[in-house]
């Protein structure tokens, strides 16, 4: 059995079963490994080749030192495991039984920092290590993934093709898998595409929210409203399960109401949010939406401040057309903001990123994918940044009042609308010639004598307000 494998996979919970049959599918040979718990994690290896046909061939073991012995050289081993210590500590074990000239994929939400980290520790010893972003969730997994690819240009070309293979493909044909650049890169982009979707999540959770809110409006009729703007140019893959959701039933109540409201996050959203302050790259409906979560989850407060605070109710009146504008223009802010930390990361880091070749990227296989993701691609490929294209100037500048009646509406009917909120208010700030900004720099320099740049004399220099003796 010695080097039948082609590759390696470590891992076996959700998303390293479903790439493991989507492997073995495309007919590439693999020796599968999963760790020994004792009552919780008993030969789960052995067992997934007996339950699933795809893995029937399928080499299992429970041993590290054997498992890496049964890969072909160079060998090329996926990393599916939570983030964090139980991959560092995996890949510690791995070092000592690989060889110069080996590759590790990490296929897991890492961190990109931390991915970088590790990178530099196994090129040290000669290992080639790549972060590797996967978005499709289970279903994406098992049938074709969006796969963000990022580390040394030499290790991708060893993995292009078995990846290429297994990836989702876009209407072209084109694999939706790509290197994106070194170190961490990969999992960056897969962070912002995280972050992208929270905010996605939060607008639609707004919308239902809103829609509701009128008395006329049931969960079947709005169920009726999204399926009817999946139809449109709002269509997206989130848009559609949203719909399908609410169609659910249990003892003749929708069964979205038995969930309790209380949201959870794994942590890329607050990455996401940190990393866009580091960035100094504005990232506001993220950070609304993940402090949405935040929000929600203190249900005992809320419950509390509810009846201290009683919402009013009110007769304002509920326009649909104005609430579909209010949504696909704040996408359109969400989308920009997103693209726009890939751009000032890559930057940073000397990534050479294409953002047309991102969004050719997420147009299959991943959660976030749809028809506005899809005009991306040509729209980045004619301008430099996405609110610079005349379709979009031309949207903006037809739905502005839409979208400024659906707020209105949602602060009179005391609905949350924080996500649709956030990208009124950058709208309003990047449309903005002149900003409050001189304010706060007068502010900072009365109290901390930080200095500022004046209108009419040299940009090069910082002056002091007559509040100093510093002239």
């Amino acid at each position: 059995m010695i080097n039948q494998a082609n590759w390696g996979i470590v891992g076996l919970g959700v998303m390293g079963t479903s790439l493991s049959r989507n492997f073995a599918d495309k007919g590439t040979s693999l020796s599968l490994y999963n760790r020994e718990v004792k009552g919780s994690e008993e030969g789960v290896a052995l067992s997934h080749t007996k339950q699933y046909s795809e893995l029937k061939n399928a080499i299992p073991f429970n041993e590290l030192p054997s498992f890496i012995e049964s890969i072909k050289n160079p060998r090329k081993i996926l990393l599916m495991l939570p983030a964090g210590s139980p991959t560092d500590s995996v890949i510690k074990k791995l070092i000592p039984l690989l060889t110069k000239g080996d590759v590790i994929i990490e296929g897991g939400n890492s961190h990109f920092k931390d991915t970088e980290k590790r990178a530099k520790k196994l090129s040290a010893a000669g290992i080639h290590f790549l972060g590797m972003g996967v978005s499709g969730g289970e279903e994406g997994a098992l049938k074709g993934p969006a796969l963000m690819i990022g580390g040394a240009k030499e290790a991708y070309m060893l993995v292009k093709k078995d990846l290429s293979a297994i990836a989702a493909k876009n209407s072209k044909g084109v694999p939706c898998c790509n290197f994106i650049g070194s170190g961490g890169a990969g999992h960056f982009v897969k962070m912002v595409h995280n972050g992208i979707e929270y905010a996605e999540m939060q607008l639609l959770a707004e919308v239902i929210s809103l829609a509701l809110s009128d008395s006329s409006k049931s969960i079947k009729t709005i169920q009726k409203m999204l399926q009817d703007w999946q139809k449109t140019n709002s269509e997206s893959y989130l848009l559609d399960i949203t719909a399908s959701l609410l169609g659910f039933q249990e003892s003749g109540r929708p069964f979205i109401d038995l969930i309790k409201d209380e949201a959870s996050n794994k942590g890329t959203g607050a990455w996401a949010t940190a990393e866009g302050a580091e960035l100094g790259s504005a990232n506001s409906l993220m950070a609304s939406a993940l402090h949405a979560r935040f929000t929600s989850s203190n249900k005992k407060q809320r419950s509390l401040l509810s009846k201290t605070f009683k919402s009013k109710t009110t007769s304002t009146s509920l326009s649909l057309s104005a609430l579909k504008v209010s949504y696909d223009l704040s996408r359109i802010i969400n989308h920009h903001q997103g693209f726009e930390m890939i751009r000032e990361a890559a930057i940073k880091n000397d990534w050479k990123i294409e953002l047309a070749t991102i969004a050719s990227l997420w147009s299959e296989g991943c959660i976030i994918k749809s028809r506005l993701i899809d005009t991306l691609v040509d729209i980045f490929k004619a301008n430099d940044t996405l609110l610079n294209a005349a379709t979009f100037m031309e949207f903006f500048n037809s739905g502005i009042a839409s979208w400024e009646t659906s707020i209105t509406t949602a602060i009179q009917k005391r609905i949350p609308f924080s996500c649709h909120n956030a990208a009124w208010n950058y709208f309003l700030a990047i449309t903005q010639e002149n900003c409050n900004a001189n304010i706060i720099q007068a502010q900072r320099d009365f109290f901390g004598s930080h200095g500022f740049e004046r209108k009419d004399k040299n940009h090069d220099k910082k002056y002091h307000g007559p509040w100093t003796d510093k002239n």
